[in-house]
Parts: C-alpha cells; sequence; structure tokens
C-alpha cells in the first residue's frame, strides 16, 4: 500500500511539472510581447495587438483542438502540440523585427496552444489515485498562482539576454513540458457521445462569470490604489492580497474539500454569490479595510470554485468527451476575462467590479435552476478511462 502511494505521489508531482510548465508561457505572454513591440515599434501597443490575438486564436482552437486530442490520444497530442508551440515561438523570434509577420506567428502559436489546458487536464485522473483526485486539483489551484507569479519574473531576468530572450523562454518551457507529459496506457478507442448541452452551459456560464468578476478586480487595481491616493506600489500590495487569499482558500479547500458531502451544484453558486459580494465590497470600498475585505472574499473563493467546476465535470463528462469539454471550459475562462477587461476599460471603476458580480450572481442562480441530469458518478480508479 505504501509503495502503490509512492507511486501515485511521483505520478502526480510529474503531472504538476508539466502542467505548470505548460502553463508557464501564458504567464509570460503580456510582458514578453510588450517589451517585444516596445523594441520593435517604439510603442507597447503592438503587445497589446500580440495578445489580444493570441487570446483569440486559443478560444477559436480550443474545441476542436481538444476534440482531436481525445480522437488521437491526448498524452501524444499534447507532446506534438507543445512542440509545434515551442517552434512557433521560435520562428517568432526569428521573424521579430517585422511587425505583421510576429503577428502571424502569435496566431499559429495561439492555435496550437489552444487545447493545451484542457488536454493536460484530461490527464490529471491517469496520474493520480480516486481518493487523492479532488484534493490535486484543489492543490493545484495554489501551485498556479505561484506560476502567475513567476511569469513576469523569468521575463524580467531574461530580458537583460535580448529582447527575443523571453520568447525562447516561452518556447523552452513548451519543451521541457513534453518531457514530463504522463504516459499513460492505451484504451480501446470508443465512439464518444456529446454531453447534453445544459449539461455543460450551466458549468461553462460559471467559468465565464468567475473570469468577467475576477478580471474587474485584477485589471481594476491601479484605478483602486489611484481612488485611495496610491499609486502602482498600493496596486501591487493589492495583487498580492488577492493572490494571497486565493492560495489559502485553495489550500483550505484541499484539506477540507473532499470531506465536504454537500452538492457540488450548490457549493459552487455559493462560492459564486460570496465572491459577487466581495466584487461590490471592492467596488465601492472608499477606505482601505472595505477594500482589503472584498479582495479577500473574492481570492478566498477562487480555488475552491475552480476546483468545484473542475470535479463536477470530471464525473459527468463522457470519458472520450474530457479534453473537449475542459478546452471548453478554459475558454469560458478566457472569454471571461476579456470581457473583464473590456469592462474596466469602458466604464467607471465602481461600476466594472458590479458588472463582474452580476454575471457571477447569473451564473450562480443558472447552476441552481438547471435541470438535475445524471446523478454524481463515484470515481473508482485512477486510470478508468485511459488512452494515449
Amino acid at each position: 500500500m505504501r509503495a502503490g502511494c509512492s507511486v501515485a505521489r511521483v505520478s502526480y508531482v510529474r503531472w504538476s511539472i508539466a502542467a505548470q510548465f505548460l502553463r508557464l508561457p501564458a504567464m509570460m505572454a503580456p510582458l514578453a510581447f510588450a517589451l517585444l513591440a516596445t523594441e520593435v515599434t517604439g510603442s507597447y501597443r503592438l503587445g497589446g495587438l500580440m495578445m489580444a490575438v493570441f487570446i483569440g486564436a486559443e478560444i477559436v482552437a480550443a474545441g476542436p483542438v481538444g476534440r482531436a486530442l481525445d480522437r488521437f490520444g491526448v498524452a501524444r497530442g499534447l507532446r506534438v502540440l507543445l512542440l509545434v508551440s515551442a517552434l512557433f515561438l521560435c520562428g517568432l523570434a526569428l521573424v521579430a523585427s517585422s511587425p505583421v509577420l510576429t503577428v502571424v506567428f502569435v496566431v499559429l502559436t495561439g492555435f496550437a496552444a489552444g487545447g493545451l489546458s484542457g488536454g493536460i487536464r484530461a490527464l490529471l485522473p491517469k496520474s493520480v489515485s480516486a481518493g487523492f483526485l479532488e484534493r490535486a486539483v484543489a492543490i493545484d489551484a495554489v501551485v498556479i498562482e505561484i506560476v502567475v507569479v513567476t511569469g513576469p519574473l523569468i521575463v524580467a531576468l531574461l530580458t537583460p539576454l535580448g529582447v527575443v530572450a523571453p520568447v525562447l523562454g516561452m518556447a523552452g518551457a513548451y519543451v521541457l513540458a513534453v518531457l514530463f507529459v504522463p504516459t499513460v496506457a492505451v484504451a480501446p478507442r470508443t465512439r464518444g457521445e456529446r454531453p447534453k448541452l445544459g449539461s455543460i452551459m450551466t458549468w461553462l456560464l460559471s467559468s465565464f462569470g468567475f473570469g468577467v468578476l475576477i478580471s474587474t478586480i485584477e485589471v481594476s487595481s491601479l484605478p483602486f490604489a489611484q481612488r485611495l491616493g496610491g499609486g502602482a506600489e498600493f496596486a501591487v500590495v493589492f495583487m498580492a492580497v488577492l493572490i494571497a487569499a486565493s492560495m489559502a482558500g485553495a489550500g483550505l479547500y484541499a484539506w477540507l474539500g473532499p470531506r465536504l458531502q454537500i452538492d457540488r451544484r450548490i457549493r459552487a453558486a455559493l462560492f459564486l454569490v460570496v465572491m459577487a459580494v466581495g466584487g461590490v465590497l471592492a467596488a465601492f470600498g472608499v477606505s482601505w479595510p472595505l477594500l482589503i475585505a472584498g479582495l479577500v472574499t473574492v481570492g478566498i473563493c477562487t480555488g475552491p470554485l475552480n476546483t468545484t467546476i473542475s470535479m463536477h465535470l470530471q464525473l459527468t463528462l463522457p470519458e472520450s468527451r474530457k479534453a473537449e469539454g475542459f478546452s471548453l471550459v478554459f475558454t469560458a475562462q478566457a472569454g471571461g476575462f476579456a470581457l473583464g477587461s473590456l469592462c474596466v476599460a469602458l466604464l467607471p471603476v465602481s461600476v466594472a467590479p458590479v458588472v463582474g458580480s452580476a454575471v457571477a450572481l447569473i451564473a450562480a442562480f443558472s447552476v441552481i435552476s438547471a435541470h438535475r441530469g445524471a446523478p454524481y458518478r463515484r470515481v473508482t480508479s485512477a486510470v478508468a478511462n485511459q488512452e494515449a
């Protein structure tokens, strides 16, 4: 038994290393693209365009790429896509002097990377024991926050080596991820059925609502600071508070989550409602204590909500549609982030988070009122739906 636990722990560590290397380029991209654009054109605006088309390409490609991974093998397909993404980034570094070609290679990279997050998530159940799965998802939510902070720091460390060094660093991260993608057994291929639309749409809306709300809070960090008479340094403090609260919430849920008997629909709705309350507190936080309380309220529910959504889909998505389903969830979240950022750009600082809170409440109502489909299935094997 102890040997089995040790093997499972090593397998999870390997999966986690692959997942973090896979995610790292996305965290490096905003600053890396901005620096590259400034060097090429003298303005950061091209960097904003590069980031927009990168995310747009990921959103467009996520569903089809996830479907292809499910069909041809998730682990094998991930290795190919990671290498292709790395090659496109190397191409981007080579054509960095041409703004047009730069955008072209960014789009190609986005298409190749669109299904990576969903694919790596689909491999998690094959890398851990069944009883550890929910805790593993929650722990991963903590580690993600570390990657979020690490990405820009790596860009800053690589920049003195040359303006294309961060882009090559992103390519290197993809290559390193290839080395750690778990090797799983090949299972006979079966024709998968698409899940009922309603069974997915409510959870896509939940992920979208989360994205809108959290982005209106994150992107508003500088306006929040300025409203209280501070500057960029206070915005950094606000982000640190949000990240610390998120890590604490995810860590606590990793311990308590598997023991809870509450229906996951109720959990998700509760987390969304609490986050909405936090968004309103932050929106009208005209004092430090009120604003910090809002940030902590939002942050502490971030990890538990994502874990709850992830586990519900894990237990209800058809086995041959896992990568596609998770890719769609990450796409919905990215779309929410984009809309939230747009709200901050167009609306007053006190209104944007309220819009985010309203979307979160709509998502919570949708989850509660959704017609109850098939009952939850208990996963009895960590390798219940293996495929290469």
